[in-house]
């Protein structure tokens, strides 16, 4: 089985115009997503697997399954590394 992921508890998320802008009530810090990391943050509300993040993409959006499990990845291990996401 694979990592779980879900949303750390001390960050606020609002709309602006075409972003959206985190908050780490942590770290001050804000970040802004594009419209598709906002709905994989939006996703993220739930514990969900990678696997499952890229289904729903794919369905979503018009992206290849390999190129959307390589951004998804990415995006994934960025929001670690600012503290933005919980890993089990």
């Amino acid at each position: 089985m694979g990592q779980i992921f879900q949303r750390t508890g001390d960050v606020f998320a609002a709309p602006l115009e075409d972003t959206t802008l985190l908050l780490n009530a942590t770290t001050g810090r804000y970040h802004g997503l594009n419209p598709v990391a906002a709905r994989i943050w939006e996703l993220l509300i739930e514990p969900t697997d990678e696997d499952r993040l890229v289904a729903t993409l794919v369905a979503e959006f018009e992206v290849t399954p390999d190129t959307c499990r390589a951004e998804v990845a990415a995006f994934l291990a960025g929001l670690r590394e600012r503290g933005l996401l919980a890993v089990s």
